[in-house]
């Protein structure tokens, strides 16, 4: 029994190494989200909500660009896709106005002009 053991160990490494290339790194999930979180002025309950909505989208995002590498168009539209899911999902998290900064950081061509 134990040679058996032995010979399901590379197996069980080679499954391991597989899974964790197809993940995002957790340090830089939490590095994007802590900026967003200063830059925005979240609180404690909207960082946790928004580390995994992050970790969640930057996954997708991976999958979508290995699905994808020649299908510019179709990658094109996935993204933008996620993107809007993403957008949809923060005004869930975030106020109004964070919501607000948000976008205005991501799309910074397409801020409002005031009535001046």
């Amino acid at each position: 029994m134990p040679t058996a053991a032995y010979l399901l160990l590379p197996l069980a490494f080679l499954l391991t190494t597989v899974g964790h290339a197809q993940t995002v790194s957790p340090q830089t999930v939490t590095e994007e989200t802590r900026e967003m979180t200063t830059r925005l002025r979240l609180n404690e309950g909207q960082y946790v909500r928004l580390l995994s909505l992050n970790r969640t989208r930057l996954s997708r995002q991976r999958e979508i660009e290995r699905a994808t590498p020649t299908d510019m168009a179709a990658r094109n539209s996935q993204l933008a896709e996620l993107q809007d899911q993403y957008e949809l999902e923060c005004g869930r998290i975030m106020s109004p106005t964070q919501l607000s900064q948000l976008q205005q950081v991501e799309n910074p061509g397409s801020t409002a002009v005031g009535n001046g």
